[in-house]
This record gives C-alpha cells, structure tokens and sequence, in this order.
C-alpha cells in the first residue's frame, strides 16, 4: 500500500563538509488519517551516495582493509583509529557508483579492481540521512597495494594492511571491525565465496 506525505517546508539549516536540511513533514498513519505536522533533520541530500567496497585477492587469500582516525568513533568514546574497507563519497566527476569506487580504491589501496561484483545498495541510517551505500567486493592483485596512502589536502592519513582470510576473521571475531559497511561487507563475501575461505583453511591445517 502507497501512504501519503505532504512537505510543508524545507530550510537549509547547515552547509559545510556535510549539509543538514530541517524538514517540516506530515504523512499518513497506519490507523487512517493525516498525522501532524512535525519536524524532522536529515543530512545530506536527494541524490547523495556513499560508494564501499572489500577488496580481496583470491590467488594470494588475501583482503585488505584501510586504517583512519574517525572523529565519530572518537566522540563515542572508543579507538578513532578505525579498521575499515575502501569507501567514500560519490562526487560529481563520477558518470556512475562503479567509477567512484574504482577511483576510490587507487586514491585509498593504490591499485583499481580488475573485477567488481554488487552487494547491494542501501541506507545507512534512514532516520536522519539520505545518504545511500553502493557495495562491491573487489577483486584485486593484493601484490600491488601500497602501505599508506590519504589525500594530504583532505587531512587523510591511511594505513593499508593485508590480511589472510584467517587473520581477517580473527579481527571480525575479536570485534576489530566494527563498523556498518565492514560487517555487511564481510558477511557477503563469507555468503558468495565460502569456497575461498574454506580452502584456505584447510591448506592451513594440512
């Protein structure tokens, strides 16, 4: 069933690294009947997008991860330096999500994926954002990854570490990867490419 909202008003309310838009917002209600009016912020825009994407090496068992301080895990009074997978905003220079995160993985690893699988897309917090997440696994040559890397203008500084897929799942257990895009990312490589993992396991214990 299709429920009906209606915009009363709209106001820009902040503009800077993000952009935080005040709406005044009245929709129907699940018991019949137009809800009251009430104000709602959301960050970021129609249209923004967040492009992620787990790099792994199915030759080497590999995946890499990247290494930043985050001011929100700061804040919430936990490490800041956060072990991640490559991600990063859409800009208007990118014709399609796929570009974005091809040119995210050289800014960030150093090297572009010779193969890009879809996750999915989704929302990372729909109650106070609009921002939406494209995934990708990335298949990649691990051998050619640089250490450290970050846009020096941005602020950025990044480590890059590879992991086994062994190592990689010790982190995951030991809650080394904390953080939205990671896990899910995480769970569908484990849900596409058991086969990947289970073989490297096994060599392990021969």
């Amino acid at each position: 069933m299709d429920y009906r909202y209606r915009v009363e008003n709209d106001t820009e309310t902040y503009r800077g690294f993000f952009r935080v838009r005040r709406y005044a917002v009245a929709y129907e209600r699940y018991r019949g009947g137009m809800g009251e009016l009430v104000e709602r912020e959301c960050l970021g825009r129609a249209g923004s997008a967040v492009v992620a994407a787990l790099p792994y090496d199915p030759e080497r068992g590999e995946l890499i991860f990247v290494e930043q301080f985050r001011i929100g895990a700061m804040v919430a009074g936990v490490n800041p330096w956060q072990r991640e997978i490559v991600a990063g905003f859409m800009d208007e220079k990118d014709t399609t999500p796929e570009a974005a995160i091809q040119r995210e993985l050289e800014e960030e690893i150093g090297i572009r994926a010779r193969r890009l699988e879809y996750v999915a897309g989704y929302f990372g917090s729909p109650g106070g954002s609009a921002g939406r997440v494209h995934l990708y696994l990335a298949e990649i040559d691990s051998s050619q990854t640089v250490a450290y890397s970050g846009i020096a203008a941005e602020g950025e500084d990044i480590a890059v570490h590879r992991l086994s897929y062994r190592e990689a799942l010790d982190w995951l257990a030991a809650g080394k990867l904390d953080n939205a895009n990671t896990l899910i990312a995480m769970q569908a490589f484990l849900l596409r490419h058991p086969h990947l993992a289970a073989q490297q396991h096994s060599q392990a214990t021969l």
